[in-house]
């Protein structure tokens, strides 16, 4: 049996499943216990296809988490063993995350160290400093040979006021960095932000062209996908869960319906990551593609044919229609 690391041991091993796939075929999950990698953990330990699920966190796991994680996974007969690691990313000499990074194939990058617009230059340089460890880390592996990188809408923020028309926001546009907005209460401006999620970009197109195509990238500029049930009927202006925003202002309807037409969905999220996971790569024109993460809503900017090309991604839930919304 494997043993996490750490006190309470925190690892499940399920010893009594035969399984025949390849050991080194597993998927690594950063910023495990957020929003975003938390939805995605439940949703591999329950459908994935891997052996190996490791959740990475710098926030101390509970055994409530883990055990929600073996109920759910009970009735997958891929799964075979669960780890939740409590690491450092940004600390490259942490061999916590290293070692799991040497255990399998792919990982998911979603950690950062304040995943909202409102971050400060230090949360943008710890973020960054993760990004970059990752990067390396995935050169250095013998292991891994898949990065999904979580960036942002934010990355092309500045193009919210330039009137573009229904799928013109594709990704071989120059980059627009940060969003600024009024949330009818303040003003906002996610440049910090979005530098620190362009950066990384650049951190894993660099880093497929070094490694030779020996590892591949997939950049994901993710729309918003609110924490919980993620109900269009809470997206607002604030374009932050934790901020607040006055609907009654008619003056915010541009910005709220700019917030409103990224909307991504709890089911194409999920869809989206497994694609990105599973993608084969031979179609691509190099080791790192960048794709837009949206829901197919109707008349967005956001040009969602690099996501359907590259990864096969077909969104279901579209935020002008409630009724097609699934809460998984």
């Amino acid at each position: 049996m494997c043993h996490s690391f750490g006190e309470p041991n925190l690892n499940w091993n399920k010893k009594d499943k035969n399984m025949n796939t390849n050991t080194q075929y597993g998927i690594a999950v950063t910023g495990a216990l957020g929003n975003l990698g938390w939805k995605l953990l439940c949703h591999l330990a329950q459908y994935g296809e891997t052996s190996t699920l490791i959740g990475l966190d710098l926030q101390a796991t509970t055994l409530e988490k883990l055990e929600h994680l073996k109920t759910i996974s009970q009735n997958n007969p891929r799964l075979n063993e669960i780890d939740l690691l409590e690491c450092d990313l940004a600390n490259w000499d942490d061999s916590r995350w290293r070692d799991a990074i040497n255990r399998v194939s792919t990982v998911v990058h979603l950690a950062a160290q304040n995943p909202y617009p409102d971050a400060t230059w230090h949360d943008a340089t710890v973020s960054l400093d993760m990004t970059h460890h990752i990067c390396q880390a995935a050169k250095d592996s013998s292991t891994l040979s898949r990065v999904v990188f979580a960036s942002s809408n934010h990355v092309m923020g500045r193009y919210k006021d330039k009137n573009l028309l229904a799928g013109e926001l594709n990704t071989d546009l120059e980059v627009g960095i940060g969003t600024i907005w009024h949330t009818g209460h303040i003003k906002i401006d996610s440049t910090i932000y979005a530098t620190s999620k362009f950066s990384g970009e650049r951190i894993c197109k660099v880093a497929g062209k070094i490694d030779d195509g020996q590892t591949s990238f997939v950049i994901i500029r993710i729309g918003w996908c609110q924490p919980g049930l993620n109900s269009p009927s809470t997206l607002s202006a604030a374009g932050i869960p934790t901020k607040i925003s006055d609907q009654n202002d008619s003056e915010l309807a541009y910005t709220t319906q700019w917030f409103q037409n990224m909307w991504l969905s709890n089911r194409d999220f999920l869809h989206l990551f497994d694609s990105a996971i599973k993608a084969n790569s031979s179609n691509w024109p190099d080791a790192c593609v960048t794709v837009n993460g949206m829901s197919n809503n109707t008349n967005m900017v956001w040009n969602l044919d690099s996501a359907r090309s590259y990864l096969n991604y077909m969104p279901q839930d579209n935020v002008r229609d409630s009724s097609q919304i699934s809460d998984e």
